[in-house]
């Protein structure tokens, strides 16, 4: 991993940023609305991972999934997330040396590897779900038999599709200034990133929300038209229809959110691998606000399950909520006994006519 000596003239017409001035106001924005999404982001995805680790009752492969999603959310914390504020600083000033080199390759592979992987995560979620509802008695592909293979499969794509980050980026020298930017050679580095960018595009956003979109909306479709066995009641069909609206609600909220935040980030691509011209015409706070988005999603992601779905919200009351015996220790037990008999009353008699709707709810 030898450094490289080039003129400035090149240095520019590989990186996209070289020469533009980040004013004081868009270094404010931008840090900012990244010290909002980053406690967010970490806080959320280690509650999930705390949640389905530490309750046996959660340890099911779609759970196990969130876990992978959470996982790679983090590395967009941990590395994407702070590496965007120390660009817009510093830009593509880097170490030199073959220091400079290696945290050069290992820095960009990573916050790349995490995104794909998210991404990845989200598409197993909705197709474990889709076969958990409308084929339970199926055999399912061989990512999605085990939590194994699963994990394997997530990380190993990851792997393959973000590889061209660990071979490609390489630390420049420029007189005195060392730089961190990606080179094809011996191809040549327009086409080459055109044609992986289109690769990317392809394979980790438009065909991944075609799959979470398909998916998700035949769920959803099933589960509004699935009857519930045994007698109706008022009581019962009320319970129903307010379920599947909350399923379906969150489902379109799961896709709506993946789209946005990644669309933006996806047209300055485009527009700096195809139209540069305009894409050097915009302020720099709308391109790294665009780019922001993506990085959001990690930080949204995990709460819209903590907020929106039932099983976790009773896990985190679970898991964070003092036991009772703890709060209250001079009761008696007879108390307790008593209270336990009127509770299992209580419950007995709404458990009949709503454990359908609730299991078809939970399983998504």
């Amino acid at each position: 991993m030898s450094q490289e000596n080039v003129t400035l003239s090149r240095v520019e017409n590989l990186t996209a940023f070289s020469g533009i001035i980040i004013d004081t106001t868009t270094k404010v924005t931008i840090t900012v609305a990244y010290g909002i999404i980053f406690p967010a982001a970490l806080i959320g995805n280690i509650v999930v991972i705390c949640l389905v680790l530490k309750l046996p009752s959660m340890r099911i492969l779609t759970n196990m999934l969130l876990v992978n999603m959470c996982v790679a959310n983090l590395l967009v914390t941990l590395f994407a997330m702070p590496y965007s504020i120390f660009y817009i600083f510093l830009q593509y000033r880097w170490l030199s040396g073959h220091l400079g080199n290696v945290t050069c390759k290992l820095t960009h592979f990573s916050y790349a590897l995490s995104i794909a992987a998210s991404i990845f995560a989200l598409l197993l979620i909705s197709l474990d779900r889709y076969y958990a509802v409308l084929h339970p008695f199926k055999g399912r592909p061989l990512l999605l038999r085990s939590t194994k293979c699963a994990s394997l499969g997530i990380w190993i794509l990851s792997c393959i599709f973000m590889s061209p980050y660990l071979f490609q980026f390489r630390v420049i020298q420029v007189s005195s200034a060392s730089y961190c930017i990606i080179r094809w050679s011996p191809l040549d580095n327009i086409t080459a990133s055109q044609i992986y960018y289109i690769i990317v595009f392809l394979m980790l956003y438009s065909l991944p929300l075609v799959g979470i979109g398909l998916a998700y909306s035949l769920i959803g479709k099933s589960l509004w038209h699935r009857k519930i066995p045994g007698q109706q009641t008022i009581s019962n069909r009320r319970v129903a229809e307010r379920s599947k609206r909350k399923v379906v609600r969150m489902l379109i909220v799961v896709v709506v959110v993946f789209a946005l935040c990644w669309i933006p980030a996806h047209v300055m691509h485009f527009l700096s691998y195809f139209q540069q011209e305009t894409y050097n015409s915009l302020p720099p706070l709308i391109l790294l606000l665009f780019f922001w988005c993506c990085h959001a999603n990690s930080a949204i992601s995990p709460w819209l399950f903590l907020l929106m779905h039932n099983n976790f919200k009773q896990g985190a009351r679970r898991l964070f909520k003092r036991p009772s015996w703890q709060a209250s220790p001079q009761h008696s037990s007879s108390t307790h006994i008593a209270r336990g008999h009127s509770l299992m009353a209580r419950q007995g008699t709404l458990m009949a006519s709503r454990k359908q709707v609730d299991n078809g709810a939970e399983a998504v």
